[in-house]
């Protein structure tokens, strides 16, 4: 048989329970319902990571996150373990990648191995803008549509019409930032979900969510919305959803119109989700590893292996599609399995079997204490500091930090995490610390200490204020240069 094409799309923070296919009861995902009902959805699927670079470092390499080392401390992925792209390649593919996502690039090295890579940008005030986790967004103009999603699917069809190379299979990558912060989706999505009672003037006033503006303002309690603010941005956040969905359905209309849709592998998922209020302080990603953050959504579409209109119930995780892409098209060489530390969901798919017991989150705060002190000086930052570790399986959740706090939840009776029961189930608690243990002994974990993306922030908020702020986190002992030691090399003598 020949290799399928593959068509792998991501939706940036999208949590699962804003899709109708997820049983959302907003029509919010018209289009991808129907990619969902020819093909398997995914019910409890599980990121790695809970930001980008991570959640794409997981995606790519098959690999957990203190397995490839990308996170909040260590904003690039190493040239250490093969990609998806670099496999693929190898594989025969013509790899071209995406990205409305300045994180998910070239030069990050999550687009490491792409033959071809287009980072796809938008104009903000006559600019060329290409969306990084701190630019300053301005809504301004009519002209704005989206942050990039229709222009990003016209070219990947532009891609396909004119430089894909009909005698390889395609592998395609496309990261589309909505529905992404801040919540400000295009006519005619963006009314479809708000109070029908809003006002003109009551949306305008609506304080837009910045990931290093409003919600690092949130997190220090200096500001605070209303339930019927927030209220607006989950309507703002059902739009922005739709919004893509838009963009996907016009992208899978093409593939069905040029009878490439049942030889082309479709994924649909995203790299983690958004926490809108439910678990204040925590706000939009980072700092925490609850439902609406980790648990994201997995679409497969093949109709040649793939079940039509299945839902699985057992445990997935971002770090099991590579495996799961290499299991379909048929790879059986060792070699590009060696690096993997996820699973193939087929035998899920194909005889119901579980093939992961437990999903493993992981996650370094180091990037949020930059972003605090740039607009909160005298925040006590260590508050902010730790690493966090999650286990979960479908019965319970739990989350170990580094700061000796711990969380356990039922989530067959507590779905929504609303009540911390480790102090009343000290049992399950050791016996989910011991199987972190143990699953984190079985990972090759790697460390590159810390290495952030200094030059960026210091083009966002000026070359003196960040090397004041990066000066103070060095102090301090949060920000590590590691400096290669010498060790003594004289032999003591002993009388």
């Amino acid at each position: 048989m020949e290799k399928p094409n593959i068509l792998l799309f991501l939706m940036d923070t999208q949590r699962v329970d804003n899709m109708s296919c997820y049983g959302y009861p907003k029509r919010t995902t018209p289009n991808i319902d129907r990619i969902a009902s020819e093909g398997a959805v995914f019910l409890n699927h599980i990121t790695a990571g809970i930001w980008t670079v991570p959640s794409h470092a997981s995606l790519f390499t098959g690999r957990y996150v203190s397995g490839h080392g990308a996170d909040a401390h260590f904003e690039y992925l190493a040239v250490d373990f093969p990609t998806m792209a670099e496999i693929l390649n190898e594989l025969g593919y013509q790899s071209v990648g995406f990205s409305n996502n300045g994180w998910v690039s070239k030069k990050s090295g999550i687009a490491r191995g792409f033959q071809e890579f287009y980072l796809v940008s938008r104009a903000i005030q006559g600019k060329k803008v290409v969306e990084w986790f701190y630019v300053e967004e301005i809504f301004e103009k009519p002209e704005e549509q989206d942050k990039g999603s229709f222009k990003t699917v016209n070219a990947a069809i532009s891609w396909l019409e004119k430089k894909w190379d009909r005698s390889k299979p395609f592998f395609m990558f496309i990261n589309c930032i909505e529905p992404h912060g801040p919540y400000w989706p295009p006519e005619p999505f963006r009314s479809c979900f708000l109070p029908k009672d809003m006002t003109e003037e009551e949306l305008k006033s609506l304080p837009p969510l910045h990931s290093t503006r409003e919600c690092v303002d949130i997190r220090v309690g200096a500001l605070k919305l209303t339930e019927r603010q927030w209220q607006i941005q989950k309507a703002l956040y059902d739009g922005s959803t739709a919004t893509l969905d838009d963009r996907i359905g016009k992208l899978y209309q093409y593939l069905v119109e040029k009878g490439l849709a049942d030889d082309t592998i479709i994924i649909i998922t995203s790299d983690h989700g958004d926490v809108h209020n439910e678990h204040p302080p925590h706000v939009e990603h980072h700092l925490c590893a609850y439902e609406e953050l980790i648990h994201i959504p997995l679409i497969i579409r093949y109709p040649h292996v793939i079940p039509k209109g299945i839902k699985i119930k057992w445990l997935s995780q971002n770090v099991d599609i590579l495996p799961t892409i290499l299991d379909i098209i048929g790879v059986k060489e060792e070699k590009y399995w060696r690096t993997l530390q996820g699973v193939s969901l087929l035998p899920t798919v194909t005889e119901n079997k579980i093939v992961r017991e437990y999903a493993l989150t992981e996650y370094n705060s180091l990037q949020m204490l930059s972003f605090t002190w740039i607009r909160h000086p005298d925040f006590h930052v260590g508050k902010f500091f730790y690493r966090l570790k999650a286990i979960r399986n479908l019965k319970y959740k739990y989350i170990w930090y580094s700061n000796g706090m711990e969380e356990l939840y039922d989530l067959e009776n507590d779905s929504r995490e609303t009540k911390n029961i480790a102090n009343e189930k000290p049992d399950i608690v050791k016996k989910m610390r011991s199987k972190l243990e143990e699953i984190l002994l079985s990972i090759d974990i790697v460390d590159y200490g810390d290495k952030q993306v200094i030059e960026d922030r210091e083009r966002q908020y000026g070359i003196e204020k960040t090397k004041e702020v990066y000066a103070r986190l060095k102090a301090w002992g949060f920000y590590r240069e590691l400096k290669q030691a010498v060790l003594p090399k004289e032999e003591d003598i002993i009388i």
